[in-house]
């Protein structure tokens, strides 16, 4: 994500009655778990570490996670490093580091992350010779080009396996942005194929006539480009974008033909259809949230923030397609400003998914600086006992 997505907290009620709302929330759950479409109950939730973090890295946000290659591998949006990279930069728009770490209990840790010849940690998702050439020509406050600080950007989403082509599926955003609050807008989403953790991954080809030849998705439509599940030869996508709603859609291809966008379809209600605006919105959402099926609530869950609140929340379903339940509140985060990217990280889960854990980018000095608190959770048993 790019730092000017960065919300400022609304105006609220003292920060004791702040203290009071993850206890609240916990105290409520049982009584919505009365309704027949109420979310899952959270039994507890609580910050237990801070995730560790490479000293060449400032700070940076996203960080969601899946396990791929053998190993836990995550995957951030902007990146600010301490050190120059190659290119005498410290701005990177992506990055990326995997642990072999399977146990979030005591921490996550031993974190590794492909480095340049300088010293600093390489992209995840490499920027074109175009995007590149153009993002160093506005580079810095006396740059060759007004204006000064426009730049391409690319912030991908977890990757996820696909058996049959032996690789990993990796979508992303394409975003232009200049300096000031929100002053940024996607250009499209696409896929990139990844192939070993040795190699970087390669953007697949859309439209090779286009100026962006790799994307998918045009502005002008719903993402399709979060949550990926490949089930039975299909690669399924939810959709976190519709205008200025965060509407979910959910769409689907069949997996060799990722980067053929007639082949997509969208479910409507009732099946698969190949006009999105004939599809049906599943739930509100967030422009992030992540996506797992969870074995002790025999559900998937879908784990995200709304813009500008504090509360983490998850709905479950039967069914990609749905029903999806109301929200229930998973964890309050405590600080003044609040998360706008919360990942849940299914890759840690204990207990068949009874107990969870989840991160969020939290500030914490300069104009960029930033943590990751890592959130133990909870779920109470569905059947009540």
């Amino acid at each position: 994500m790019h730092p000017f997505m960065t919300y400022r907290a609304r105006p609220s009620a003292s920060r004791a009655n702040d203290a009071l709302l993850p206890s609240l929330a916990l105290a409520l759950a049982p009584l919505l778990a009365g309704c027949a479409d109420a979310g899952p109950v959270v039994a507890s939730a609580e910050e237990l570490s801070v995730l560790e973090q490479s000293s060449a890295i400032e700070g940076r946000d996203g960080g969601s996670s899946a396990r791929v290659f053998g190993r836990s591998v995550w995957t951030y949006g902007d990146t600010v490093l301490t050190i120059p990279d190659d290119r005498e930069q410290t701005w990177h728009h992506n990055s990326v580091s995997w642990t072999e770490d399977e146990d979030a209990s005591n921490g996550i840790t031993g974190f590794l992350e492909p480095m340049e010849a300088s010293g600093a940690p390489r992209h995840f998702i490499e920027p074109t010779p175009e995007e590149l050439a153009f993002n160093l020509a506005h580079a810095g406050e006396d740059c060759e080009v007004e204006p000064c600080g426009a730049r391409f950007a690319v912030w991908p989403g977890e990757p996820v396996w696909d058996a049959a082509n032996g690789r990993a599926i990796v979508s992303f955003g394409l975003i232009y942005a200049e300096p000031g609050e929100f002053n940024f807008k996607g250009l499209g989403t696409g896929f990139a194929e990844w192939r070993g953790l040795e190699q970087a991954p390669v953007r697949l080809v859309a439209d090779a006539e286009a100026e962006h030849p790799s994307l998918v998705f045009s502005p002008d439509e719903p993402d399709f480009s979060s949550g990926l599940q490949v089930i039975d030869g299909y690669l399924y996508a939810f959709s976190t974008s519709d205008g200025d709603r965060h509407r979910a859609r959910l769409g689907r291809v069949p997996v060799e033909e990722i980067s053929d966008r007639a082949a997509w379809r969208f479910w409507d209600g009732d099946g698969w259809v190949a006009n999105w605006k004939k599809s049906q919105v599943l739930f509100d959402g967030a422009p992030i949230f992540t996506l797992s099926f969870n074995a002790f609530l025999d559900q998937w869950i879908v784990v995200y923030t709304e813009p500008f609140e504090h509360e983490i929340l998850v709905r479950a379903a039967p069914a990609l397609e749905g029903p999806w339940s109301k929200p229930s509140v998973l964890y309050v985060a405590p600080e003044e400003d609040p998360p706008y990217d919360a990942m849940h990280h299914p890759d840690f889960e204990q207990e068949d998914g009874r107990v969870g854990y989840l991160t969020y980018s939290r500030h914490t000095s300069g104009w960029f600086g930033t943590e990751f608190p890592v959130v133990r959770f909870e779920f109470a048993d569905p059947s009540g006992e």
